[in-house]
């Protein structure tokens, strides 16, 4: 076995952000473990490149930021781009509440870590972290394996405080870099688009009213798009909406002229919806593919239809996905 085949574990710091990186023959993957514990970096080796998005300031805006002292605000405050895990999204336990301007906290504070395994055929670490404000426990396992172009995180979130937890939970995945172009397409499992921020609690019982097709979904000013296809930079367009019917847990992004693609998978029982996003302004283009538990843009309204999950004291959940990049 060559050395360049090995799996190997390697701890850096930038800019005060103490990174861990995972790395085989195909993948080099960075984790901030001292910030949300976030997938930073997703390099595909044997084409260098990296399939998410980073905004322009990366990590140097945290030079003068100890989060141990000073956390995020919520987890877009000082975006990088990357994967994090908003967790809670939203939320409510006791008399708090945690809303959009709150949420995210598992991304907004450090988490602590231990290295799991270490050998040539494997390397995996263990996140964890109890949150400020929830009683959640957040454990997180991020594994590669020798040969293998996927990585795999199992998580377990336990309740330690003395009442229910009510909360929303979204994977907040922005792929970019050097992997998205318009000649990206998008293979979703069939699915149905909701305009969550339409919605009205009038209408609780009609939800099919604020459906539409994946391939012809109408933006706010009338504009017919296809949430499959990519637009070019500089389109100057946002998008938001839900994907709900779900039946199957995976997605895929196919860069057509790069021959390279990426696909997620998770499990339907933690994850039943896709939050879906896109910017194609000048400083972030980017599309947003976001496993969640929730399907609304209010939390009332998750709490009004049971898209949220609920742990009592003591009570735990578990599950795992995975992201893997394939040549086509």
């Amino acid at each position: 076995m060559s050395i360049s085949s090995r799996c190997t574990i390697r701890e850096s710091v930038i800019s005060t952000i103490k990174t861990v990186t995972l790395e085989n023959e195909l993948l080099r993957v960075r984790i901030l473990v001292s910030k949300g514990a976030d997938i930073f970096e997703f390099i595909y080796k044997p084409l260098d490149m990296d399939i998410l998005l980073k905004t322009n300031n990366g990590l140097d805006r945290f030079e003068h930021r100890n989060l141990a002292e000073h956390r995020l605000n919520n987890y877009s405050e000082l975006f990088t781009g990357g994967w994090q895990d908003c967790l809670p999204h939203r939320a409510r336990y006791l008399d708090l509440d945690i809303t959009q301007d709150t949420g995210g906290i598992a991304a907004t504070v450090p988490w602590a870590y231990e290295v799991e395994q270490n050998t040539a055929e494997c390397a995996s670490i263990r996140c964890f972290v109890q949150l400020p404000d929830v009683p959640l426990f957040i454990e997180k396992t991020f594994k590669i394996k020798q040969g293998d172009s996927r990585l795999y995180v199992e998580q377990r979130i336990r309740n330690k405080g003395t009442a229910a937890v009510q909360f929303t939970w979204t994977q907040h995945a922005a792929f970019g870099g050097q992997f998205l172009n318009e000649r990206v397409y998008i293979e979703y499992p069939d699915c149905i688009a909701f305009h969550a921020r339409q919605y009205e609690s009038a209408f609780a019982k009609d939800l099919s009213r604020f459906e539409e097709p994946i391939n012809r979904i109408t933006l706010p000013d009338g504009t017919i798009r296809n949430l499959q296809e990519v637009l070019p930079r500089l389109a100057n367009e946002q998008i938001f909406t839900v994907l709900t019917h779900i039946q199957e847990p995976w997605v895929k992004l196919i860069n057509r002229d790069k021959k390279v693609g990426v696909q997620l998978r998770w499990e339907l029982d933690a994850f039943p919806f896709i939050r879906y996003w896109s910017n194609n302004v000048e400083d972030m283009y980017t599309i947003g593919i976001e496993p969640s538990n929730d399907a609304f843009a209010n939390f009332d309204h998750s709490l009004e239809h049971g898209t949220y999950r609920e742990l009592q004291p003591d009570q735990s959940y578990a599950t795992e996905y995975t992201c893997e990049i394939f040549e086509t």
